[in-house]
């Protein structure tokens, strides 16, 4: 059990919404595929938020193996907030406007 409380953005639950039914419309193996890839990476995040560099806006990033999207997210105190679930060539750092 993690010390830290994970919470998902509403962004972030919308991005792997968004990303879950666009795979689903091609391939349904492949939207379960992505499905759990993100939770399992958002699992390792909530079990050691801190092992990831923050960059200079205090994020941290994770990225998905077989799929091209990174988790972002942030740490303060004991609370891990997802803010964005983003894909590498879509909308580039769009959760960064989202945000301020």
């Amino acid at each position: 059990m993690s010390a830290f409380i994970v919470v998902l953005a509403p962004a972030a639950e919308s991005d792997i919404s968004d990303a879950f039914l666009w795979y689903r419309e091609r391939n349904t193996l492949a939207a379960d595929g992505f499905r759990a890839e993100v939770f399992d990476i958002i699992e390792h995040i909530a079990d050691a938020p801190l092992s990831r560099p923050a960059d200079e806006d205090g994020n941290r990033n994770r990225v998905l193996k077989r799929f091209p999207y990174s988790v972002f997210y942030d740490v303060i105190g004991s609370t891990v907030t997802i803010i964005a679930v983003a894909h590498h060539r879509r909308r580039p750092n769009y959760w960064r406007a989202v945000r301020r």
